[in-house]
């Protein structure tokens, strides 16, 4: 295998996929093949899969036109595959502009208010933590975060800060009965309130909590002060969905919003690292071994608590034994909406990528992905299916769509097994070939024409300060004046000259 074959074959190991299968020496049928009609299926396959990928709108809107249990295993493996895991720069700020359409398409869609974020189940948002927590170098951040607070917990052997009143009272019992070595009087089988009218019980419960209480402390200020420290990709998509919420509910005030962002960053995304950490390999243990239940109980008591703390949850009178508990919370609730507000507000994923939809232009070899023939004639069904819901008229998905015709027999996709992974190239079907003189030598030509409009109407003291000087609307008005008089003169004069793609593009002023 390819180096490049290989890590995404590792980074499938997290979802429960299996291996890439290199098909591409195999002889025999399949998309590989060197027939005529092989060839022209491949090419626009290459040409769909590029389209899909660099256009996130089409997926985003797929998503949401099927059942969500589809929707989900669809984005677990066919989505995930086209963006190959977001296994390098490219890909990875593809994949984020596909989480962030396709939240905001979900949001619009199907979340009637804020709370449903928090209650219900949204795709997208489910998908994003599962993606965060299983790569590599996420699964290192969070470890690095709670990792070395949650072995603490797991090495204090005489930790146990069980908490609940019948528990406790029933120690207590056994307790006094090794000491004494005679049996209790008291009743061994009580309700929570029973127990809790004795005095060593309330007194035990409360020392617990004060000694919980400054564990959990530990755990929110490591938290809070490591904002920085989370992965790119789950900060920007909080902020997304943060700005998406409150465009569809501009009613709704900041402290709703920022519990919905709070949901996703600590109760979906580090909640459950802290009460299973051996469920997502932040722990080492010794092979065969797993965590004690008390080991358990002591994780599980403090990912509750930053809970209640995190979505402002007090304990009412129906655990007044819990009420000293409220303080705590009410100071720890304010410092994560201070966490959630900074951990929410970051640069768009293009700075922080420095790329654009001309990137791709630059790139010296072509991109490719690793898919099996079984998810290239699902994806291919799926969008046939709901072209006219995801594509306008004259889109150009439905150009591709109309070159591939229907879904092909099985004979020309298959090699050997339909589930074997492949190489395939992505070609963009409407660029440039930068390797023709006559492409290269129009789009310089064109280029100057464009420059020549713009030095019409602005001045600087360099060529570069000017196309880095923001125009006024006027100058932009002006602009589009002198180029569209340009063309209409170069038109009369060559009517039957084929235009180029810079003939008829605006390229707006910066």
């Amino acid at each position: 295998k390819s180096s490049a074959e290989a890590v995404v074959s590792t980074q499938r190991g997290y979802y429960g996929r299996g291996g890439t299968t290199d098909v591409t020496e195999k002889k025999g049928r399949g998309l590989k093949d060197l027939s005529k009609e092989s060839r022209e299926l491949l090419e626009s396959y290459q040409h769909m899969f590029y389209l899909l990928q660099t256009n996130p709108k089409y997926l985003a809107k797929l998503l949401f036109l099927m059942p969500q249990n589809n929707a989900t295993k669809f984005m677990e493996t066919v989505i995930l595959t086209i963006y190959n895991y977001g296994t390098n720069t490219r890909e990875e700020c593809l994949l984020l502009r596909l989480f962030r359409n396709a939240l905001r398409e979900e949001i619009q869609l199907k979340v009637d208010k804020v709370q449903d974020i928090s209650t219900g189940s949204p795709t997208v948002i489910k998908i994003v933590v599962t993606y965060y927590r299983g790569t590599q170098g996420s699964q290192n951040s969070l470890k690095a975060l709670l990792g070395p607070l949650i072995e603490q917990v797991m090495d204090d052997k005489e930790l146990n800060m069980n908490i609940h009143p019948v528990e406790v009272y029933k120690a207590w019992i056994s307790r006094v009965e090794t000491e004494t070595g005679e049996a209790s009087k008291l009743p061994y089988e009580v309700t929570p309130e029973q127990a809790l009218k004795h005095k060593e019980v309330r007194d035990e419960i409360e020392k617990t909590i004060k000694k919980l209480v400054t564990i959990i402390e530990s755990f929110q200020e490591k938290i809070i002060s490591s904002v920085d420290k989370l992965p790119y990709g789950i900060r920007f998509i909080a902020m997304c969905l943060r700005r998406d919420l409150k465009e569809k509910f501009p009613e709704s005030t900041d402290d709703e919003i920022m519990k919905a962002v709070g949901n996703l960053l600590y109760y979906r995304y580090m909640n459950p690292v802290i009460s299973a950490p051996d469920s997502f390999e932040i722990v080492e243990l010794d092979a065969g071994s797993s965590l004690s239940n008390i080991q358990r109980r002591n994780l599980g008591s403090i990912s509750k608590i930053l809970q209640h703390a995190a979505s402002f949850k007090t304990f009412d009178s129906d655990a007044t034994y819990l009420s000293s508990l409220n303080t705590f919370i009410h100071s720890a609730y304010g410092k994560f909406m201070e966490f959630f507000t900074r951990a929410s507000d970051i640069e768009e994923i293009e700075e922080y990528f420095n790329m654009d939809e001309f990137s791709d232009v630059t790139m010296l070899n072509k991109p490719c992905i690793f898919i099996s023939p079984n998810e290239i004639s699902s994806t291919h069904q799926l969008l046939l299916d709901h072209q006219n819901e995801i594509a306008g008229e004259d889109d150009p998905l439905k150009e591709v769509l109309a070159a591939l015709g229907p879904v092909p027999d099985d004979s020309l996709l298959v090699t050997d097994d339909k589930s074997a992974e492949f190489s395939l190239l992505l070609t963009n079907k409407w660029e440039l070939n930068m390797q023709d003189e006559s492409n290269i030598q129009a789009l310089f030509s064109k280029t100057k024409y464009l420059i020549v409009d713009l030095l019409k109407i602005q001045r600087g003291a360099s060529l570069v300060s000017i196309l880095e000087t923001a125009a006024t609307a006027q100058q932009q008005e002006l602009y589009r004046a002198i180029h569209s008089r340009r063309i209409a003169d170069e038109n009369k004069k060559s009517k039957k000259e084929k235009s180029t793609d810079c003939d008829s593009a605006l390229i707006p002023l910066l």
